[in-house]
């Protein structure tokens, strides 16, 4: 099995010359012409595959000659063989000399590909001829150029003198590539050529003496396009990969990187495939970081194997020291990395049940001085889950799951828990009812004891039912919205949970967690995830939604929603017990609401005009009387490529051991034209609390017909509390690919909305470019 093809900066360039080199020799690969009227009105695709005996159709104004000794054909002369049009003011053919002569306007075509010149030669026996002063083609990639001199030699060889290649229009030299010599082997798959420039607005700005690449999608060894930039921590930023093709199925590249305030990192990454295998292996190395005054090294492995019902993943990290994402990363969702997991797996699949044997383990990194809480690592876990969609009417869930927690310094032990669900659903046109009982035991074997004298019983259990029923109707009516005729639904819902009461207080918490409030959670009746924790419950949610769709369009005008959960009992279940709440592990956790009511939710998105859109959501405590969440933005987008958004967003944390979780900011992001062709790009975020930026990027994106320039700068709070400032810098030739740092990931992580145009070359029909 071949692993797909490494992308390389002429690639895309080669294999419009591969097309032009076959579609000149398959037209002249017929060792005698016949003349076949009746062919003329036969469409069929496998014409394009000439043979031996293949057919040729002649037209011309007039016909002289013979074809047993010499025919000329004069005045709008074409030839079809194949697949291929020649087509001339005057094309003679001698039998004698196997040699056809085209002359004035020559011209040959066959799938996009094309060649024009004042005269061509060919010798349909050898494939051999020549044309001079050419201009060629090759419209499903837009590409085109044009050389001094085109020899197609004997056998599959194709050279080019003087040659150059672009996808500007004609009469636009905004880039282009010159070369001295270009030599296309079919047979062989190759490609060399010397002397090849890069000319940008008139100016040569990079210049190769010597290179060789693929002609097809095969891979082959050598430079990949270098890519810079510019850090406020690493300097000028130079990576230069070289491809080693070493086998169809495994390859491996090297990248030296060249960091002026840090050195020289030597990048590696192996892969490997191999029927259902395959497996990637990067590892960088930094000898001497001048800043860190020691040796750095990152690594990662991942695997996968799929066969069948079988599977098996892992995803190996690790580095050399705490500091290196946040050196190394580049963007602020890297940056704040600080888990870095060790994950394996082995699945088995069926169609009622699957089962997983997994092993987590992970790297923790200090960011800023501050030990992150170390997680829990599980050494293994299994898991058995079946499901029955209908069976008798029943829809039947089973889980089995046995996991062994290790930890470093806390206690640790086994935890085996089985839960068996039946729900029996009634559903309807606009309406749903769904009663449901599950029954959860969770059994534990606690080792490391003596590192935690509050926990005494070493076989704590708990078993808990559930009791739950989800109902919910829908009605339609005719409406109006500010004048467009509408559609309005009203969607009320209620969900009943009933848990009684079981004291968790002597189980410790392996990998559980409050969850957040939200209407998704709204209809699960556990306040806490994973499985050491299940609340009491004896409680009813509402939720009614409303919303406005047009009906000539079928979009969504206006759409609200409210809900909020009732409470009929204490929650007596806690999270932490009393004794152990100022545990620094449970550091930025709260119990969850006590109250006779959840925090109420509210949802409201509005179409103000087909191109503005405002939405906001919040989050009511009654009991502090304040809001605890809100996230509201206003987005502006009148035409493809120009968005404006303007966001809010608030979050109000009453743990007192931590105020990381407060956040209030404000958010602008910004796609806009300045001119015709030039975008400015800009993303201001805000914290209020903190009084300083959290992120900023901002530059210009330049369109042009057939390249565009993208210059951004972005600076962010990294994850150690740091300032690191990014410079990037891309020029992308339209067919050939790009020079620089792409930043288009962080332009549409930082840019809601954000779009770019650039033509991706896709697969042709026979006829797309017939002539």
């Amino acid at each position: 099995m071949s692993l797909p093809p490494v992308r390389a900066i002429v690639l895309s360039v080669a294999s419009a010359l591969a097309a032009f080199s076959f579609s000149a020799q398959a037209a002249a690969a017929s060792s005698a012409l016949r003349l076949d009227l009746e062919s003329v009105t036969r469409l069929d695709p496998a014409r394009a595959n000439p043979g031996e005996d293949a057919v040729s159709i002649v037209y011309a104004n007039r016909i002289e000659g013979s074809p047993d000794d010499e025919l000329n054909l004069i005045g709008d002369a074409e030839v079809r063989r194949g697949g291929a049009v020649i087509t001339a003011d005057r094309i003679s053919y001698r039998q004698e000399t196997d040699e056809v002569t085209a002359t004035g306007n020559a011209h040959i075509a066959r799938e996009g590909a094309s060649f024009s010149g004042p005269s061509m030669k060919f010798r349909l026996t050898s494939r051999s001829g020549s044309m001079e002063d050419a201009e060629w083609e090759y419209a499903p990639r837009n590409l085109r150029g044009c050389a001094k001199n085109v020899k197609f030699l004997s056998g599959d060889r194709t050279n080019f003198e003087d040659v150059t290649i672009s996808t500007c229009k004609r009469d636009d030299e905004a880039w282009f590539i010159s070369l001295n010599d270009l030599e296309i082997d079919e047979y062989d798959q190759t490609a060399s050529g010397t002397g090849a420039v890069l000319h940008f607005l008139g100016a040569p700005i990079l210049a190769s003496p010597w290179f060789s690449f693929p002609i097809s999608t095969e891979r082959r060894s050598g430079f990949l396009t270098p890519t810079y930039g510019m850090s406020s921590t690493r300097g000028v930023d130079i990576a230069v990969p070289y491809y080693f093709n070493i086998a169809p199925n495994y390859d491996y590249t090297f990248t030296p990187r060249v960091m002026t305030k840090r050195g020289v990192m030597l990048g590696n990454e192996g892969r490997f495939k191999y029927d259902n295998f395959e497996t990637q292996v990067n590892f960088d190395y930094l000898p001497d970081d001048r800043v860190y005054d020691d040796s750095r090294w990152g690594t990662r492995i991942q695997a996968e194997y799929n066969r069948e019902k079988l599977a098996f993943r892992a995803d190996y990290n690790r580095v050399s020291d705490d500091d290196y994402v946040t050196d190394f990363s580049g963007s602020i969702r890297e940056s704040s990395e600080a888990i870095l997991p060790q994950d394996y797996s082995l699945s088995w699949t069926d169609t009622y049940w699957n089962s997983t044997l997994r092993v987590t383990k992970n790297q923790t990194l200090e960011i800023d001085g501050v030990t992150t809480i170390v997680p829990y690592e599980r050494v293994p876990q299994v898991v058995f889950n079946g499901y029955a969609a209908d069976w008798r009417g029943f829809e039947l869930t089973t889980m089995i799951d046995a996991t062994k927690f290790s930890h470093p310094s806390r206690i640790g032990g086994t935890r085996v828990v089985a839960s068996q669900g039946v729900s029996y659903p009634f559903r309807g046109a606009g309406w749903f009812v769904i009663p449901k009982a599950e029954f959860m035991g969770a059994w534990y074997q606690l080792d490391n004891m003596s590192r935690d004298a509050y926990y005494q019983n070493k076989t704590p259990s708990r078993f808990t039912p559930t009791l739950t029923l989800d109902a919910g109707l829908e009605f339609e009516r005719d409406a109006s919205f500010f004048g467009k005729s509408a559609y309005q639904t009203l969607e009320p819902r209620v969900y009943y949970a009933y848990t009684p009461y079981r004291n968790q207080d002597d189980i410790p918490v392996f990998d559980s967690t409050v969850t957040d409030l939200s209407f998704a959670t709204l209809f699960t009746p556990n306040l806490y995830s994973g499985y050491d924790r299940v609340s009491q419950a004896n409680q009813l949610t509402a939720v009614i939604s409303t919303r406005y769709i047009d009906k000539a369009s079928g979009l969504e005008l206006f759409r609200a929603s409210v809900g909020q959960r009732q409470y009929f009992s204490d929650q007596d279940v806690h999270f932490i017990p009393e004794e152990k709440r100022a545990d620094p592990y449970y550091q930025g956790i709260s119990e969850p609401n006590a109250n006779v009511r959840s925090d109420l939710l509210g949802s409201v998105g509005a179409r103000l005009t087909r191109s503005l859109y405002a939405s906001a959501n919040l989050q009511y405590s009654s009991s502090l009387n304040r809001v605890m969440n809100v996230k509201t933005g206003l987005t502006w987008q009148p035409k493809r490529m120009s968005t404006m958004g303007l966001y809010y967003r608030y979050n109000y944390s009453a743990n007192e051991l931590t105020d990381d979780n407060n956040i209030k900011q404000i958010d602008f992001q910004m796609q806009w034209p300045i001119t015709g062709r030039l975008y400015g790009l800009f993303r201001y975020n805000y914290s209020l609390l903190r009084k300083k930026p959290i992120e900023m990027i901002g530059g210009v994106e330049y369109l042009h017909d057939c390249w565009t320039l993208r210059v951004a700068a972005q600076r962010y709070t990294t994850a150690a509390n740091g300032e690191e400032s990014n410079f990037f810098l891309q020029l992308e030739l339209y067919g050939l690919g790009s020079i620089g740092i792409n930043p288009l990931s962080e332009l549409r992580r930082n840019i809601r909305g954000y779009q770019t145009t650039g033509p991706l070359p896709g697969a042709t029909g026979p006829y797309d470019f017939y002539e």
